[in-house]
């Protein structure tokens, strides 16, 4: 997101032009079927690509080049930039170690917290602003949330750690609210 230039809406890769419709409900759709675990990698980008664009690409190195800029200049959902093999995989990546997996915010288990997070934060409703809203400002917006809104304070405990100076009642509540807002818990 650049302040002074107009948000990218579509691009040219091989001739052909592509518009993207990355309105924040039709991404959240996207990483949705993302999660599908009967498609492979190659259809999840074909329909990910038809989702955004419209468009039908089939050839699979088209397939990786258009899901590649896609996700790298309006998903932006890699710090890095995936590398996929010529069969459109992604080739692994070292991991860092000080890297933490602790999940800290899952927008379909959290959804009604961001929701009343941007009604309390900016009068926003959700639910009004799909298809208008892109992606790119719904992510700052999320980021910028007070610390006083719910998601935020749910996105603090999961990220907690112990220090010395807490006492041990808080310590006790602290892993209390984090065990009732895991989101690698088991549904019971």
């Amino acid at each position: 997101m650049k302040l002074n230039e107009p948000l990218e809406n579509s691009f040219e890769l091989n001739g052909r032009t592509y518009e993207v419709d990355h309105s924040f409900d039709l991404v959240l759709d996207v990483f949705e079927m993302f999660d599908n675990e009967v498609m492979n990698d190659i259809e999840k980008m074909r329909t990910a690509i038809l989702m955004l664009t419209d468009e039908a690409v089939d050839n699979l190195e088209d397939i990786v080049a258009v899901w590649s800029y896609i996700d790298e200049h309006f998903l932006k959902t890699k710090k890095e930039r995936v590398v996929y093999d010529r069969n459109g995989n992604p080739m692994p990546v070292a991991k860092n170690e000080e890297e933490d997996d602790i999940r800290l915010i899952d927008f379909e288990a959290d959804a009604m917290d961001i929701y009343a997070s941007f009604m309390q934060a900016y009068n926003i409703n959700l639910l009004e602003a799909q298809g208008k809203l892109t992606w790119i400002e719904f992510v700052a917006l999320l980021n910028g949330l007070p610390t006083d809104t719910s998601i935020s304070r749910i996105v603090q405990i999961r990220s907690w750690k112990p220090s010395k100076n807490d006492s041990s009642e808080y310590r006790s509540e602290m892993r209390r609210l984090q065990r009732k807002y895991n989101l690698d818990r088991k549904e019971e």
